[in-house]
């Protein structure tokens, strides 16, 4: 009895390993079409956001029409830029028709962006090499700005700290002339990370000696304030390009901050409401005078019906259904 026993265990175990659960990749969500009990307008802003590619400030519509078909009826919601952006009480709505991140998130990093001034005026006080002047070039920076920046190569990121306001270029003068290169910026970083700031000429695969910033990364940042998911999310797709594109080419040491910006996206969005990615078919039985309301071209419409487990997004004159699910960690292969 006992060999029969050790027999069943041994097979349990191996079949176990074969069969058995395998390990997430904390890299990759995917959108797990299924029924969807319950949700909310916030849900709709985040659907919103991950379907629609905003870039630039002509881009980005002035209203957003939401609507929730459940089991109690027709449900909806109306935003303007003007309403949200005089009450902020929806942050998300706000994020949506802003190319402006710190306009929206000023208030919610306040107190980093005050520390972040006085760490400035203290390196400014403490900065005595002789012979040199140091002068803070640029702090903050619009969400079209940086586009610009990151498409021409001029920063790494599309989304910088600049744009929360909680990064500086420094530079250095000498007898009047601005000095691009030089051994002052060495003490400036030594002298802003003594004060608790973070250096760029530490950076790997990227060194900024002319930079400073209040986070090592985009990755404490939003570890910190998780609510910031929504702004960088946007870009997610940007991010993993460049990490595996990088990863490949055997310089993953260069891009770990992007790694731990992407874990950090992911893990705050496991279990959430997602439209699949995948767009479907017209749904049956929509009629003609059903995409009427959606005519406007500066309006932005999500319209989710519960029940069938659908939901069509609309920018502009584009519109697409796609699925109703919930996003879950993908398993390694």
């Amino acid at each position: 009895m006992s060999i029969k026993i050790c027999l069943l265990l041994i097979v349990i175990a191996c079949s176990f390993t074969l069969y058995g659960v395998q390990e997430i990749d904390s890299l990759r969500l995917i959108c797990v079409k299924k029924s969807v009990k319950a949700l909310n307008f916030d849900d709709l802003q985040w659907m919103f956001r991950e379907r629609v590619q905003i870039g630039v400030q002509s881009e980005i519509p002035m209203h957003l029409h939401f609507f929730i078909q459940d089991a109690s009826g027709l449900q909806s919601e109306n935003y303007s830029f003007e309403a949200v952006s005089a009450s902020q009480e929806n942050l998300f709505a706000f994020s949506n028709m802003s190319g402006d991140p710190l306009m929206v998130w000023g208030k919610t990093l306040s107190t980093e962006i005050e520390n972040f001034r006085l760490l400035k005026d203290s390196l400014a006080k403490i900065f005595n090499l002789r012979g040199f002047r140091l002068k803070f070039l640029q702090s903050e920076r619009g969400l079209a700005k940086q586009m610009d920046f990151f498409t021409r190569g001029r920063s790494m990121t599309a989304l910088s700290l600049h744009n929360f306001n909680l990064a500086v270029d420094v530079g250095i003068s000498r007898r009047g002339r601005y000095m691009r290169r030089s051994n002052g910026y060495t003490h400036v970083g030594s002298l802003a990370k003594n004060l608790g700031a973070f250096w760029g000429g530490d950076f790997m695969g990227f060194p900024d000696v002319g930079h400073i910033q209040a986070f090592p990364n985009g990755a404490a940042l939003v570890r910190k304030f998780p609510e910031l998911t929504f702004e960088y999310i946007r870009f997610k797709e940007i991010y993993e390009q460049n990490y595996w594109t990088a990863l490949n080419r055997g310089q993953g040491d260069l891009v770990e901050d992007t790694r731990q910006l992407i874990v950090e996206l992911t893990k705050n969005r496991d279990g959430e409401v997602c439209a699949c990615s995948v767009a479907t078919p017209i749904p049956t039985g929509l009629k003609d005078e059903w995409f009427r309301q959606f005519e406007e071209v500066s309006t932005g419409y999500v319209y989710v019906h519960q029940k069938e487990g659908w939901v069509y997004i609309k920018y502009g004159d584009t519109g697409y259904f796609y699925p109703l699910g919930v996003y879950s960690f993908a398993t390694k292969n």
